[in-house]
């Protein structure tokens, strides 16, 4: 029987949004991608999740996961988990200033809704930081 000392640990970031489910893993240390699945809920949230997440055991195997939940359907599904929840667009930002640290503008169409973050970079740090973000509400091809 493995102890889960000796498990390895990573990051695992589920996405619930208003027609997909998207999950992702990578390893904190090495930051690379291990795991990624995006796929259509049609209603089923959490039955897909469910499977996504037995697929992701069955492709690494057992480990141990920090993880984090956002989207619009993100919150009762990080409650149920007892995970973290982040909002969807905090995610993002965090997500680009960390990755892809050139960026000035990131657009997201989503299935409900579209957002836009614009980034500047901090005068005192040199850090990129979301400077301003638009959304809107009804749809995302609004």
């Amino acid at each position: 029987m493995t102890q889960q000392f000796f498990l390895p640990l990573f990051h695992l970031g589920v996405d619930v949004g208003s027609t997909t489910v998207k999950v992702v893993v990578w390893d904190p240390e090495t930051r690379d991608l291990r795991y990624r699945r995006y796929e259509r809920h049609n209603a089923r949230q959490v039955e897909t999740l469910c499977g996504l997440l037995q697929d992701l055991e069955g492709a690494l195997g057992p480990a141990r996961y920090r993880v984090a939940v956002c989207g619009s359907g993100g919150q009762k599904v990080a409650t149920a988990l007892d995970a973290f929840f982040i909002q969807e667009v905090v995610a993002n930002a965090i997500a680009i200033r960390e990755f892809h640290d050139q960026a000035q503008v990131a657009i997201e169409l989503g299935g409900q809704d579209a957002k836009v973050i614009f980034f500047e970079r901090d005068p005192e740090t040199g850090r990129l930081h979301a400077a301003d973000l638009r959304m809107n509400g009804s749809c995302a091809g609004g």
